[in-house]
């Protein structure tokens, strides 16, 4: 399956015109052009176009306002297609004299509603139907990142997430979704779904993108987020057989800590899939593409069969 192309003239996905960004130098665009275009040039540099359009370029930036040039010649077109993104950039922060010996990680927040033991896990009740729920995130005005061709993470969320969702059913699971729509479930709401339906397990479903000032072309893998040891048990379940799909086409971050909404669960164990990155032009394809959704979803079911029933993960 290819992502559909935008045909008409040139366009940027990110940063949107008017866009505050915060105190950094530079910044990553992306955007897309006709297929067969061979390069854009951003700020007076030339990146190289996929042949699908998708194309990924980084400007630099100065504190105030900043104007990024786009300009492109597409096949067949007698003049250069041309536009501008104007974006702010806020003031570096003064300097500070006090050293800071360490970082520390963001204050852990408890979830009103949750107790602090977990809860059985569902190998000690085998006869009983195993319950997940599935968290697409983001939706509504909340895209999430986007891709070259402005298709928002929401959807690839959203998409993936009913690809698991069947494939568990297939299996006996029962599958609790936060969304099954362009809806926006709050954030704290969505690790509450657990609770109400007595979940054995909760996985959140998203694709990633890099901070502002890093380059796209340089950073793309999938891992699993989780927080506490009940957590991390769920979350390498899921990343080894993941990791075992996709082999050497992407890259496996493998598990990772993160102090997250929907991570920090005591009872339930909770982890977050970050199955790509769609803010490069491969990014795009791989997450748009049918075969390989399925191919992820049933991944992240193998890994929820392997945690369910405590066997070593391949």
């Amino acid at each position: 399956m290819t992502v559909p192309a935008i045909l008409a003239a040139l366009s940027v996905a990110f940063p949107r015109p008017g866009a505050a960004l915060p105190s950094v130098e530079r910044c990553y665009v992306l955007g897309a052009a006709a297929p067969g275009t061979t390069n854009v040039v951003v700020s007076g540099s030339s990146f190289p176009v996929h042949p699908q359009g998708g194309w990924v370029a980084m400007a630099e930036l100065k504190p105030g306002t900043n104007t990024i040039s786009v300009s492109c010649v597409e096949p067949g077109a007698e003049a250069a297609a041309e536009t501008n993104i104007v974006v702010v950039v806020a003031p570096k922060p003064p300097l500070i004299d006090k050293v800071v010996d360490k970082v520390t990680q963001p204050e852990y927040k408890k979830l009103d509603y949750a107790g602090d033991t977990p809860r059985p896990h569902p190998s000690e009740h085998p006869d009983r139907v195993p319950v997940v729920v599935i968290d697409p995130g983001h939706g509504e005005n909340d895209t999430g990142a986007l891709s070259p061709h402005s298709l928002p993470e929401k959807d690839a969320n959203l998409r993936l997430a009913l690809a698991v969702k069947a494939e568990l059913v297939k299996r006996g699971w029962k599958v609790v979704m936060t969304r099954e729509d362009d809806s926006f479930p709050k954030l704290y709401d969505r690790p509450k779904v657990a609770h109400r339906e007595g979940a054995d397990a909760f996985v959140s479903i998203h694709h990633n993108a890099p901070p502002i000032d890093k380059d796209p072309r340089k950073l793309r893998y999938h891992c699993v987020y989780a927080w506490n040891e009940i957590g991390e048990r769920l979350a390498t379940a899921v990343n080894r057989r993941m990791a075992a799909a996709l082999g050497e086409s992407l890259k496996n971050n493998g598990v990772m800590k993160g102090n997250l909404a929907v991570t920090r669960n005591p009872e339930i164990p909770s982890c977050l899939v970050e199955a790509d990155f769609v803010t490069t032009p491969e990014g795009e394809i791989d997450c748009w593409s049918r075969e390989r959704r399925a191919k992820v979803a049933a991944a992240i079911a193998d890994g929820l069969d392997d945690w369910r029933r405590r066997q070593p993960e391949p």
